[in-house]
């Protein structure tokens, strides 16, 4: 990169990247270019910097104790004159999905992140809170683990998909409001293709059936075990009892959230794991979750056309071409049953009337400078 003038920086890349512009300006947690550091801090700090935070946003570090909550308090020298409105901002970790939810309808917390659906059902029915969500591409799914039995097979991963009721699921989990996915992109999305639609498999006990005995003839075990966290017993006990019906026998394991996260998904010790993964724009979401080398494939999926037709989408100017692309990513990924699609999930922002100045992108991250109260 070079600076032309004081307002101006030219960037050659070494390869094409169509969506070079939106991964640069979109946010921290998609992977973002425009994130810069301050090189004095780095000089300072080291390898350490990562607990000494220095930026130019709208607020500054006051105190931090890991794992039980953050203080932010206002920037003097923030570059927009007489923001931000607030004073200070308190982060606190409620990894759990109940506990989450009941300080903010208890009113301890004026805003939460809203990591699964159960919560924007219950929250978006009630009078006394706000609801903002975003786009469901991604969605709430099953991580099958590819490098051991009996998912390395795709007759026990077919028999999953075809053994889970999505009405009794919705109805048991979701209030009756699940919207089912069956694919990577939402309905509405333009990367998403009937033909991927067409193929995904649909509940059929009878044939989930017929696939595990089919397995079972080869020499295989129908048995697998299935992981998630604690705030998630109720889902495990579903599995559990929808695949009894099929002659699927699993064992359940259960983790706080934090194992769960370290020791179980990023280690890549399991078989079949639940998981929320929303993205609003395809790049860099498709490829981190599809790609060979994807840092959130917990699975090890792998399809070289697939990652071919990623790079492909990701490197290419032309919408058309880009849109074809994905279409033919999550027809290959139906195909191999890559992931057992359960429902959208619309990564969600809940909090009390009085707040607002809401102003996010549709991945959840918000603005923090335009928040303000009504009290």
């Amino acid at each position: 990169m070079r600076a032309v003038d004081p307002l101006t920086v030219e960037f050659t890349l070494k390869a094409p990247l169509g969506d070079f512009p939106v991964f640069f300006a979109q946010t921290f947690n998609a992977g973002s270019l425009g994130m810069i550091v301050s090189p004095a801090a780095i000089q300072q700090y080291g390898d350490d910097i990562a607990n000494n935070p220095v930026g130019a946003g709208p607020f500054m570090l006051d105190s931090w104790v890991r794992d039980n909550r953050m203080i932010l308090k206002k920037n003097p020298n923030y570059w927009q004159q007489g923001k931000p409105y607030l004073d200070s901002v308190e982060f606190r970790p409620l990894p759990d999905t109940e506990t989450r939810y009941s300080t903010m309808q208890n009113g301890d917390v004026d805003m939460i992140f809203g990591g699964y659906n159960n919560e924007l059902v219950r929250a978006f029915a009630n009078p006394d809170l706000t609801t903002y969500y975003g786009p469901g591409n991604g969605g709430f799914f099953f991580y099958f683990n590819f490098q051991q039995k009996p998912f390395d097979n795709r007759l026990m991963r077919e028999a999953v998909v075809r053994a889970i009721d999505l009405n009794a699921l919705g109805a048991s989990q979701y209030s009756g409001q699940l919207i089912g996915a069956n694919g990577l992109f939402e309905q509405s999305s333009p990367y998403h293709s009937t033909e991927a639609e067409g193929i995904w498999p649909t509940y059929d006990p009878e044939k989930a059936k017929q696939l595990v005995q089919e397995y079972v003839a080869a020499g295989g075990s129908p048995t697998f075990a299935f992981s998630t966290s604690r705030s998630e017993v109720s889902l495990g006990e579903f599995v559990q009892a929808q695949m009894a019906a099929v002659g699927i026998t699993v064992e359940l394991r259960f983790y706080d959230l934090a194992e769960f996260t370290s020791r179980v998904i990023q280690s890549g010790d399991f078989n079949l794991i639940s998981w929320v993964n929303t993205f609003d724009y395809p790049y860099p979401g498709a490829a981190r979750l599809l790609r060979s080398d994807g840092n959130v494939n917990y699975g090890k999926y792998s399809n070289p056309e697939v990652d071919r037709l990623l790079d492909e989408a990701g490197a290419t100017t032309d919408p058309a071409e880009r849109t074809a692309a994905y279409q033919q990513v999550e027809m290959i990924a139906n195909q191999d049953i890559a992931l057992a699609w359960l429902s959208r999930s619309y990564l969600s922002t809940i909090t009390k009337p009085d707040v607002k100045g809401v102003d996010r992108y549709l991945s959840r991250d918000l603005f923090y400078s335009e928040l303000w109260l009504d009290r």
